[in-house]
């Protein structure tokens, strides 16, 4: 099977787990009765403990096969538990305990899976290939997450067993398309040895400030789920609805968008979207009709689209300028994991002082300050050429 065969059906079958098993979730837990709390932690827990990995594990484990199959098999364990652990009488705590342990393993696959794409995949194709993932995407979660909202509405008499059902689909797509990428990785035999580890070696100002936007966008979804199910009292369908809109918008426009990260470079498209991201969050927590919440689902979605795609080509453009790459690939994903671990604690500290609608404009503000703050922070690989430019031996030299 061709290397981008697999990549496309890899993709393919993790957004139907995405879909199965993740766009659901949350609803899930909020309807077992979990605080405003553990919702927010929820969504930080898992970022939380993909952080603690790509720190301490992910760039101590070599590229091989046997590595990414063992960690897939981790992650299937975890993903059933997950599943089956909503049917317990107090599920929340189980729940997220497995979740933790699935983030600790899905977070090696996920750091691992680029270092074995440049492998198979020219660098300049790239931001093609993304796209095209990112277009199969949008077709999975916009078909699947309306299918999916409509089944489990249809079936709410078996609830909870509606939704273990659906996760279960979702774990068999996410282990075959594991297994189809572990055949592109290289078949060695090394010896794992762990030692202390110094993260953040590869970090630069620019890669520091993607992390804090990640954190100001990551602060929305717990907010939105309280909202939306909370608070207005939505089902599935309505729900999927907000899935399907966004996924037509984003669709029809990524091929544009493409065309655009070329013509002006990727950083430049990236802070256009997450200006469109600040626009729509800041008025959400007054919007109550229907239609114009599928309005500002389908923006908001497209911007994070849009977002999600400059950040992995931002990421893989940049690798070839450090000399470490598994350190840089692992030192890039663990400030983005931090930034979504942040942002849903934030959201939370801020649920516990003000009501909802606050929440929703001091989350944009802080996005805006965020966005703005780029220049004022220090920028290490400059500091350390300067060092080096002031060394006397180097002065000597000359």
């Amino acid at each position: 099977m061709k290397a981008t065969t697999r990549i496309y059906l890899d993709a393919m079958l993790q957004n139907i787990k995405s879909v199965a098993f993740f766009t659901f979730l949350g609803v899930l837990i909020a309807r077992l009765g979990a605080s405003d709390f553990e919702i927010a932690l929820s969504n930080s827990l898992p970022a939380f403990f993909c952080a603690l990995s790509l720190a301490f594990l992910t760039r101590q484990l070599p590229v091989t096969r046997g590595v990414f199959l063992t960690s897939g098999y981790v992650r299937q364990f975890a993903f059933i538990c997950m599943a089956l652990s909503v049917l317990l009488p107090d599920p929340i705590p189980v729940l997220l305990v497995f979740w933790s342990i699935n983030a600790v393993s899905v977070i090696v696959t996920s750091a691992q899976q680029p270092a074995i794409l440049r492998r198979v995949v020219e660098p300049d194709h790239f931001p093609a290939l993304f796209s095209r993932i990112k277009m199969i995407a949008l077709f999975i979660t916009t078909a699947g997450g309306l299918g999916i909202g409509l089944a489990l509405d249809a079936t709410d008499a078996y609830f909870p067993y509606n939704y273990v059902a659906s996760m279960l689909i979702g774990c068999l797509a996410t282990f075959t398309g594991m297994s189809l990428i572990a055949g592109l990785a290289p078949r060695e035999k090394t010896t794992i040895r762990f030692a202390r580890m110094r993260p953040f070696q590869e970090c630069d100002r620019n890669i520091w400030w993607m992390a804090l936007n990640n954190a100001g966008i990551y602060m929305t979804p717990p907010l939105f789920t309280i909202y939306h199910v909370k608070t207005l009292h939505l089902t599935n369908t309505q729900i999927a609805y907000f899935v399907v809109t966004s996924g037509i918008v984003s669709a029809l426009a990524l091929p544009f968008v493409r065309k655009l990260m070329e013509r002006f470079g990727t950083m430049r498209v990236y802070r256009a979207a997450l200006l469109g991201m600040i626009v729509c969050a800041f008025p959400y927590g007054f919007v109550e009709q229907y239609g114009l919440l599928v309005a500002a689902q389908a923006w908001t979605g497209f911007m994070l689209a849009v977002s999600e795609v400059a950040t992995q080509t931002t990421m893989m453009e940049e690798a070839g300028k450090h000399k470490a790459e598994m350190a840089y690939f692992s030192d890039f994903q663990l400030v983005m994991q931090l930034g979504m671990a942040a942002g849903p604690l934030a959201a939370g500290a801020l649920l516990a002082v003000m009501p909802l609608w606050a929440c929703f404009c001091i989350v944009a503000l802080v996005r805006l300050a965020v966005f703005l703050a780029r220049p004022l922070l220090p920028d290490r690989k400059k500091r350390e050429a300067g060092d080096a430019e002031r060394d006397p031996a180097r002065l000597a030299a000359r």
